[in-house]
């Protein structure tokens, strides 16, 4: 009974959603100035892993998305933290010791996660509308899009949209947050 609760659609996007918001902040906490208090890198360290870890448990589709995502993010150099390697082990461990290996869809969104963020990381730094429109993290809801289609397999669209948009909503609130400290 417990297992069907925490396992359902609606915690699922629960858990989506809190994954983008903790990585966030932890990535805050470490690269952009925010301070909270004394180990709150940490602290959000092991919450973006466990919430990365519930969605490694709670679907295998899930969890080869969200592998595939890890995977892009040590090769691209992200992992560059503590708190943002405690949070990488601990997903991994999880898909390790819960999940089963899907080649197809981990690849799949592997290399679409690694070309996207090539290019983040290459292309759209020398592009200065781009930049400025601040495009970033459309290659997640829009490829969950496509394999939701293509499969009808709706939930890893559910996870990455949610995932991303909470994700860029605590980025931009403390874009804006530093930006009235600037400005005063």
């Amino acid at each position: 009974m417990l297992e069907n609760i925490f396992l359902s659609l609606p915690m699922i996007i629960v858990y989506a959603l809190l994954y983008g918001v903790t990585m966030k902040i932890a990535d805050l906490l470490n690269e952009h100035g925010l301070k909270w208090f004394k180990g709150s890198g940490i602290v959000f360290g092991i919450l973006w892993g466990l919430f990365g870890s519930l969605l490694v448990v709670s679907d295998v589709t899930v969890a080869n998305v969200i592998l595939a995502m890890v995977l892009v993010y040590i090769l691209r150099g992200l992992v560059d933290y503590k708190n943002h390697a405690l949070a990488t082990v601990m997903i991994i461990l999880s898909f390790l010791a819960f999940s089963n290996f899907q080649y197809g869809i981990f690849f799949i969104f592997f290399f679409v996660f690694l070309i996207a963020g090539y290019l983040k990381d290459v292309v759209i730094p020398y592009r200065k509308f781009i930049k400025k429109t601040k495009i970033c993290g459309w290659w997640y809801p829009v490829s969950g899009l496509i394999f939701a289609l293509v499969t009808n397999n709706w939930i890893v669209f559910f996870v990455l949209t949610f995932f991303a948009v909470f994700y860029h909503i605590i980025e931009y609130s403390f874009e804006n947050e530093q930006e009235k400290v600037a400005g005063a």
